[in-house]
């Protein structure tokens, strides 16, 4: 391996987290993070959780090993973490064997007066099982006390002298457990072992703010490391300090017994604080004192066009004046309709009291939202109105029928939509580099043919790798799916995708996209999907369906194709869990192997516009796992943080992190380049909900507060 352990894994979170940390605005009596990462004291975990939307990274050591992690908080009750653990005599000498492992924490109980946090945790939850083990803590907190008691199974009960509980409950729980071994950890191994270990800890907030002294007595006694070698074991207790000295940055200390000492540094942010696309500087709007006399709709449209906002097709029906707003990717759609509302009432005429706009991307049609012209003038004039007010008087319309040849505007330079984005996809891996990643700029344009089709072209510019010996480790097959990505990897510069699309929808609930061309890096093809999506309704199904043919990376610029193709579709579902603000994903069908399964995930998305995802998927082909192993199963975590609050970029711009198998084949879809969930998200009662308060927003940069999500 090139290169120490330690540069590649710092290099992954500075290059994840860039720029991050000057979005942190989260303190309070936040929890410190322990060794391994999750919420905790020194080397034991506690029953807490990071604040909902908290995204971290750091690094930890305690000899034998050194720990590297990025964690998720997808909800007040779910934690996910994907770590990599280094056993390593230094930090700039290359591991002996790596121990990668997703860790998970999930809340049961809430603290209350009389009853502690509850919370089970999965170390290694899928991983190596030399890191495997659960746990179940209990925390209270008392003034500036706060008291951890729990009981441990695997790695966190190697010290423990009593019997395992769950033993009553079926004989599995108490068959020997491997505490190590090649195979990796699986549901099966989980609570299992005969006896079990209790922990405990206690953390006191001192004067300093943001300091605080941790003791713990944890219940691992590194038996695997000393049946293996002569390794002298750290105490069992330890004793540290935790500083928090800026909110984005948290620093552990401690005294593991009287020999050997515990380091950690963690960086974190929280989603819901990132930079904001919509609070780009955008062309002012101001509303007239009164009324004008005459209703004017070509004044309207050319109004809106000085302020760089594309309202077409207004139209008078007595007192409702009606047309449509062509959203700009990255922008909130209420900021939008709210602008676009200020043109139709300074040219309304004195009569005009409602204003029906229906928003439009790329031909996609939503509800028409009908706003009284009254309480925008009552906020704007008199300040007496609120974006409250606007929302409870506001009527949704959805269309029951659109017409294919959808109201026209004049073509302009705004139509021509750009598209920037870098890109980063990491793997933990055993037997291959310890981290696999691959970073790349992609830069892209789009634009409108006629009401009916739309060209898109991006090019890809790869800049750095650590898959050269891919081949050399792995077997890879004569048709490969996405085992050859070392061979795409390795052309400098290329076309990433070039095709030409037909999107329409039948009415505001209802849509279609259908695509062809090169499609996505390694495939071209033809195909497309249709989504039932109800504006109001927390359900959604769809269909795709792609005829693929496999790219050639040995072709100028990736042009060419290999000769293989196949047919590849899959049933989707979504389901809005509003409890926890988030989106259960479900897809079964044929993926790019021809293997056949299927696929759930999560996926949360923040009002500033922060998108993560947990995915995993299980077919019935084999394929490698980060042991050497096969497993029929796959797992992978999607990051995406938008970089519109940089005027000098496109407000679609972002960064793409993804962290999961590089160059697996089974399991494997094709890149859907007009995903039609993510696209009508921006009609969706969500995502209206959570911005409406942008809606008296006319690009002075005031930015109005929010309105919470309704349940």
């Amino acid at each position: 391996m090139k290169g120490s352990y330690f540069g590649r894994i710092a290099f992954i979170i500075c290059f994840t987290l860039s720029g991050i940390i000057a979005t942190i605005n989260v303190y309070a009596k936040a929890s410190s993070d322990s060794l391994l990462g999750t919420p905790g004291y020194n080397t034991v975990p506690s029953a807490r959780m990071d604040e909902p939307g908290t995204l971290k990274a750091g690094v930890a050591t305690l000899d034998p090993y050194l720990h590297g992690f990025i964690g998720f908080q997808l909800a007040a009750p779910l934690y996910i973490q994907l770590r990599q653990s280094a056993e390593t005599s230094h930090l700039k000498e290359d591991p002996d064997r790596l121990y990668p492992g997703v860790d998970a924490k999930l809340r049961l109980l809430t603290e209350t007066r009389l009853r502690p946090e509850i919370t089970i945790g999965l170390q290694s939850a899928i991983g190596h099982k030399r890191m495997g083990g659960e746990y179940l803590a209990l925390s209270k907190r008392w003034g500036d006390f706060d008291v951890t008691g729990g009981i441990g199974w695997g790695r966190f009960g190697t010290a423990g002298k009593l019997p395992n509980p769950l033993k009553g409950i079926s004989s599995h729980f108490g068959e020997t457990r491997a505490l190590d071994g090649e195979d990796p950890q699986g549901l099966s191994d989980w609570f299992t072992g005969s006896d079990v270990g209790l922990f405990a800890g206690v953390d006191y907030a001192l004067p300093l703010k943001g300091l605080s002294l941790k003791l713990d007595y944890g219940s691992d006694s590194y038996s695997v490391e000393r049946a293996l070698s002569d390794f002298n074991p750290p105490a069992r207790w330890s004793a540290g300090l935790a500083y928090r000295p800026f909110d984005f940055l948290d620093i552990g200390l401690a005294a593991q017994g009287k020999d050997k000492i515990m380091g950690r540094v963690t960086l974190k942010a929280q989603a819901k604080d990132w930079f904001d696309p919509d609070k780009r500087i955008m062309q002012p709007l101001h509303l007239r004192n009164k009324r004008a006399q005459n209703v004017d709709t070509k004044a309207m449209e050319i109004e809106a066009q000085g302020a760089d906002i594309p309202l077409v097709g207004v139209e008078l029906h007595g007192a409702t004046a009606q047309g449509s707003v062509h959203l700009q990717t990255g922008l909130s759609t209420p900021r939008q309709m709210g602008r676009a509302a200020i043109p139709v009432m300074n040219h309304g005429g004195a009569d005009v009291e409602e204003i029906a706009l229906q928003p439009v991307l790329m031909n996609l049609h939503g509800p028409r939202l009908k706003i009284m012209r009254a309480d925008l003038e009552r906020a704007y004039q008199t300040h007496h109105g609120s974006t409250s007010e606007i929302w409870k008087n506001m009527t949704i319309a959805p269309a029951k029928g659109i017409s294919w040849l959808p109201p026209m505007h004049d073509p302009r330079v705004e139509d021509l939509a750009f598209d920037v984005a870098l890109e980063t996809h990491t793997s933990l891996s055993e037997e291959d580099s310890g981290i696999l990643y691959r970073t790349a700029l992609l830069a892209g344009i789009s634009s409108p043919l006629g009401p009916y089709l739309e060209n898109m072209v991006r090019l890809r510019l790869n800049t750095k790798n650590n898959l050269e010996q891919l081949e050399e480790i792995r077997v890879r097959p004569f048709l490969p799916v996405r085992s050859d990505i070392d061979l795409f990897a390795a052309r400098g510069f290329a076309l990433d995708r070039a095709q030409t699309s037909f999107t329409h929808s039948f009415n505001s609930n209802l849509h279609l996209a259908l695509s062809s061309g090169y499609l996505e890096e390694m495939y071209g093809g033809l195909g497309g999907e249709i989504l039932f999506r109800p504006y109001d309704s927390r359900f959604a199904a769809g269909v795709e369906l792609w005829q693929a043919f496999k790219r050639d990376p040995y072709s100028f610029m990736n042009l060419g194709f290999n000769g293989d193709h196949l047919l590849t579709g899959h049933i989707k579902a979504w389901y809005d869990l509003p409890a926890y603000d988030l989106t259960l994903q479900l897809r079964a069908g044929r993926y790019l192997a021809e293997d056949i399964g299927g696929s759930i995930g999560i996926e949360k998305i923040w009002p500033s516009g922060v998108r993560l995802a947990a995915q995993s998927t299980i077919t019935d082909a084999a394929d490698f796992d980060p042991f050497g192993a096969r497993t029929h199963a796959a797992h992978e975590i999607r990051l995406t943080l938008p970089l519109g609050h940089f005027s000098a970029l496109p407000a679609s711009s972002r960064i793409e992190s993804r962290f999961g198998p590089i160059g697996r084949d089974a399991g494997q879809s094709l890149e859907n380049p007009l995903p039609l969930y993510a696209l009508t998200e921006a009609f969706s009662a969500r995502h209206l909900e959570e911005n409406w308060g942008d809606v008296l927003d006319l690009g002075d940069m005031t930015g109005m507060q929010r309105l919470p999500r309704e349940g």
